[in-house]
């Protein structure tokens, strides 16, 4: 993520309203008003999780919004419960099926390629990425629909004809190169999940390649210097090790490597906390105790969603970790009359539907990800 006063530079000159903002009610209330649900915050930690996703829910998006935070918006609420609000029309709409029904909206655009269909990711005229509008990063979108479960044989709407999400799937497994220089953060995470971790194909480049290979590259690749203080590299990592293990795979190799890089990053989460319970501002380079309630969430809302997904059962009842996720839920709680960017605040709602699920949820229930192995 961004430093807040760059991000809302960003939005300021794209003229885009991508935050989703919460705007003191007037008298009387109104369309739209976000009010508080309870005067205090609950003091059981359930409650305080729930109440801080209702929030999330009451956060309205609408269709002119951009797609960055679109879809981030269905990755932390669900495609089930995600909704658009038309501001001309007021009429709501849900905002993964506006998608794929080919619906415009702002920074958007899939297109046909040899083998399946792509996702554009959005750049400026300088060729770095422009975020908060289109999509941000190699296979994002598609890996975000993918930790929801999106069924492969969806069907999405694009210049008029209609194809089906296996077929972006088909397009993130031929682009991948160990050669090239890629994110593959979201690519193994979508290749494992649809075609399993002892998967061997020839890429589009002719090169061919074994699952490992890619999962081997991606280790080899840096935590700090990635994408939002490398958690979505150490996302994409444990759920292709989860995979890996709960189909009998052995913990050696490449996959003994995978899971003590993940080790060593619980432990510099822990270690590097701050006092209210949150992780540090700094992700993982080290302490870091900025009080700013946006990057708060940030930081803490990614590093809880990867906890959320590579640590037991038994891991996430510890302590520490409620003390996190105590104080992720109170942040965004105190932040509600506050604009919070897209890729922070849902992914901080995801780490929380993730913790709730794991920690609440019947854990006999079916998950659209892959769960650490007993």
């Amino acid at each position: 993520m961004r430093r807040p006063t760059f991000i809302f530079v960003v939005l300021a000159v794209l003229g885009l309203n991508c935050a989703p903002t919460a705007t003191p009610p007037p008298k009387g209330g109104g369309p739209g008003v976000v009010t508080p649900v309870a005067p205090e915050v609950p003091n059981l930690l359930k409650d305080r999780i729930e109440l801080a996703l209702k929030h999330v829910r009451d956060r309205e998006l609408e269709t002119t919004y951009g797609f960055w935070t679109i879809f981030h918006g269905i990755l932390g609420l669900g495609p089930d419960k995600m909704m658009l609000v038309n501001p001309e029309t007021k009429e709501r709409v849900n905002a993964l099926e506006h998608i794929c029904k080919g619906n415009t909206v702002n920074g958007l655009r899939f297109f046909v390629t040899p083998h399946g269909l792509d996702v554009e990711t959005a750049t400026t005229p300088g060729g770095k990425i422009a975020i908060f509008v289109g999509q941000g990063h190699q296979d994002q979108f598609i890996a975000e629909m993918v930790q929801w479960g999106l069924p492969a044989d969806k069907t999405f709407v694009v210049d008029g004809k209609n194809f089906k999400f296996q077929d972006f799937i088909n397009h993130t497994k031929m682009r991948a190169s160990v050669t090239q220089k890629q994110e593959l953060s979201w690519a193994i995470l979508v290749i494992g999940e649809h075609f399993g971790t002892d998967h061997v194909w020839v890429n589009e480049r002719g090169e061919k390649l074994r699952f490992e290979d890619v999962v081997r590259y991606e280790l080899n690749e840096p935590i700090n210097e990635a994408a939002c203080g490398g958690t979505h590299r150490l996302f994409g990592l444990t759920w292709a090790l989860h995979l890996h293990r709960n189909c009998g795979g052995k913990l050696d190799g490449v996959w003994k490597d995978v899971a003590a890089k993940l080790n060593e990053h619980k432990q510099n989460a822990k270690s590097n906390r701050n006092g209210d319970g949150c992780f540090s501002t700094d992700y993982f380079k080290g302490a870091g105790d900025i009080r700013d309630n946006q990057l708060r969430i940030s930081t803490t809302g990614h590093i809880l969603e990867w906890l959320s997904l590579t640590m037991t059962d038994s891991e996430l009842k510890q302590g520490w970790v409620e003390d996190a996720v105590n104080a992720l839920a109170k942040t965004i709680w105190e932040s509600q009359r506050e604009g919070i960017e897209g890729g922070a605040l849902y992914h901080a709602a995801h780490g929380l539907n993730m913790y709730l699920d794991r920690v609440y949820g019947d854990p006999k229930a079916k998950r659209p990800y892959p769960l650490p192995p007993p």
